[in-house]
């Protein structure tokens, strides 16, 4: 059986788990959860697959689209990615980006002319099809838009394309307790050559669908905004050679601490079980290893076009910092009147409260990342 067959085998036989503790067995929770996402996702799955086959007959010139110079986003998350690709992307002459709606239900070429023709359309009957489809996303994503600033309009992480080939780090959340997809959570050293090749060759496809449809002249530059990138350092450059790379540094253990409550919300909403404290050292240790992963590639390989921004300069619109990043973009400076105008709050999640802070970790264990770290009381 070929590892993808196997994961495709698990994704059925470790839907429940027979151990009460765990957080797939199934209460009444889980099998509501189960019951309607399984469906929903086949169904998906089946259409998604189909359009991307149809495109290879319809719109077989895609292939030919050239992806130059690709900005990829690649940092831990709660560092302010949003944040930074929600700013960028609304420079519409400059960038282009995946948004929720095209990751979720339009990664094809075809089913991005229906969607837009289905818009098109809308716009003539007061968009009564949008504002309904706004309507009961805003339901769905409530909870999360607590943590993170999200929606269907909204510029999202493009890794939830791969979950068409199931190869994407999302199913982790799922999958609580079960370490079925931990090969993603660390790519670049434990998904085989072959299968490596694979996907990145698959993430490239769509990619340039993404440009075919809405950057047909390339005159604008792809934008990434991907924390699972952290473990594909090396795969970017192989696939994406002229790639340049944007990493926020932020205190570490602000980072766990803010991760583990988006895992809480994350996982609650598949079980009923409370998040265990294994997970919790296991994203400590998850995150550890990115740092680490992401520092031994951008040390290793020069060649990797990379800067690294602080976080606290970026909330706080510092103008050297956002000019190292449009010098780096080659970006216009005309764009740092518009960024000093405009609020970041509008691009920042709003948490209904404060998190309990915790210290996780100490200074000297990840010692390149000690000017940004903070003590934790």
């Amino acid at each position: 059986m070929s590892n993808s067959s196997f994961k495709s085998f698990k994704l059925i036989t470790e839907l429940f788990s027979i151990n009460p503790k765990n957080m797939r067995f199934p209460y009444f929770k889980r099998i509501v959860v189960v019951f309607l996402f399984v469906p929903f996702f086949s169904f998906l799955f089946i259409v998604n697959n189909f359009f991307l086959l149809i495109d290879n007959i319809l719109f077989y010139k895609f292939k030919r689209v050239e992806i130059k110079q690709p900005v990829f986003i690649v940092s831990m998350p709660r560092t302010g990615t949003t944040m930074l690709l929600h700013m960028l992307s609304s420079f519409k002459t400059e960038f282009t980006t995946m948004k929720l709606w095209e990751l979720l239900f339009a990664p094809s070429i075809t089913q991005k002319f229906i969607f837009l023709g289905v818009n098109k359309f809308d716009k003539n009957i007061n968009s009564i099809i949008k504002k309904t489809i706004i309507f009961f996303s805003d339901i769905v994503f409530k909870n999360l838009t607590t943590l993170h600033n999200t929606g269907l309009e909204q510029p999202e992480e493009d890794e939830l394309i791969l979950l068409w080939s199931l190869s994407s780090g999302y199913f982790q959340y799922f999958y609580p307790e079960s370490k079925n997809f931990d090969d993603f959570l660390d790519f670049d050293n434990q998904v085989n050559p072959k299968q490596k090749k694979r996907i990145m060759k698959r993430y490239f496809r769509l990619v340039q669908r993404h440009n075919y449809v809405f950057n047909y002249s390339q005159k604008r530059t792809f934008i990434s905004k991907n924390p699972f990138m952290l473990s594909k350092i090396e795969s970017i450059h192989d696939q994406f050679n002229d790639a340049k790379i944007l990493t926020i540094n932020r205190c570490p253990n602000l980072v766990i601490n803010s991760v583990i409550n988006l895992n809480k919300l994350i996982f609650n909403s598949f079980s009923s079980v409370k998040i265990k404290s294994e997970l919790k050292t296991r994203t400590i240790d998850l995150i550890k290893n990115w740092y680490f992963h992401s520092n031994k590639k951008f040390k290793e390989n020069p060649k990797i076009h990379h800067l690294y921004l602080d976080f606290e300069k970026l909330i706080k619109k510092d103008k050297d910092e956002f000019k190292t990043v449009f010098n780096f973009l080659n970006l216009n400076g005309c764009f740092l009147t518009y960024i000093s105008k405009k609020s970041y709050q509008n691009y920042k999640s709003k948490p209904k409260k404060t998190p309990q802070l915790k210290k996780y970790i100490d200074k000297d264990e990840i010692p390149f990342m000690k000017e940004y770290y903070k003590e934790l009381i």
